[in-house]
């Protein structure tokens, strides 16, 4: 029960640092916020569903409510579903950023939903290959 605790601390304190990082960032700001913002939005949620915060994994437990499941196989093995959901909200982020890149965080977004997905494609040509 105390681990579970420090670590919900510990993320919660560092999703108020980020967010505190995005405050100033924008009141700094000339870019205006438009849809394009929405482009680093489906970038972090799809980081967000993607990555494992200590035994917890945001996608999968979407997956689970769904009613559908995580892996391929029993037993947490084979291909994680997961890295279809992710990709469903990096595919959206890409376009927007590609379409909208004069807003606040459009090439950021742009750029981290074009890296993920391009690892995306070398996991799974390597995963064909062998």
């Amino acid at each position: 029960m105390e681990q579970s605790f420090s670590s919900i601390l510990t993320y919660s304190i560092q999703v108020i640092a980020i967010l505190l990082i995005i405050f100033n960032l924008l009141k700094r700001n000339e870019k205006k916020i438009g849809w394009g913002t929405l482009s680093l939005l489906l970038a972090f949620l799809g980081m967000a569903v993607s990555f494992k915060f200590g035994n917890y994994i945001l996608g999968d437990k979407l997956l689970s409510f769904l009613g559908l499941p995580a892996w391929s196989n029993v037993n947490n093995t084979g291909f994680h579903y997961t890295l279809f959901l992710s990709s469903i909200l990096f595919i959206p982020s890409l376009i927007i950023g590609y379409k909208k890149p004069e807003e606040l965080g459009a090439k950021i977004g742009k750029l981290v939903s074009s890296i993920y997905l391009a690892l995306v494609i070398i996991m799974i040509l390597f995963l064909i290959i062998s």
